[in-house]
């Protein structure tokens, strides 16, 4: 499984390459733990675009994105709310094959009538070790979402 998506590696190999003779093995240890923010930094920055484009509007595929949850205006019945972790979720699994088993879940005590903040858990495996990521998410009055690492 790769730790960047792919325009992030045509993107790195456009730089000069660092040439290597051999390296010690604290240097190993240091480039597993940058491989592995690494990898995090660049799921949170999928996550953030994915939930950020809406539904339609990239042509290459109409169900890339999240759909309107504008329509929710704060009156959000158990259902409604289920139903919108439900599609979160779905996506999540479609678009980011990077995460494992990720659970959504609405916050309903930080939602307000104006925006809505979920939680993201998954899986994520850089290496032969899986761990578990905990990210907060909030969708504002205008419908932008904020994705950010958070606490367990």
């Amino acid at each position: 499984m790769h730790r960047k998506r792919l325009l992030e590696r045509v993107s790195q190999w456009e730089r000069p390459a660092r040439q290597t003779l051999s390296v010690p093995t604290e240097a190993l240890a240091r480039s597993r733990e940058t491989g592995t923010s690494e990898l995090l930094r660049s799921v949170v920055q999928h996550l953030s675009r994915l939930l950020n484009t809406r539904q339609g509007f990239v042509p290459l595929d109409h169900r890339f994105g999240v759909c309107d949850f504008t329509n929710l205006g704060g009156g959000t019945s158990h259902g409604e709310v289920s139903d919108v972790e439900q599609q979160l979720q779905s996506m999540i699994e479609r678009y980011e094959p990077r995460l494992l088993r990720a659970t959504v879940r609405v916050c309903r005590e930080r939602s307000d009538a104006l925006g809505m903040s979920f939680t993201i858990e998954a899986a994520i495996a850089p290496g032969p070790d899986e761990y578990t990521l905990h990210l907060a998410t909030h969708i504002d009055a205008h419908g932008q979402v904020l994705v950010h690492m958070a606490q367990p």
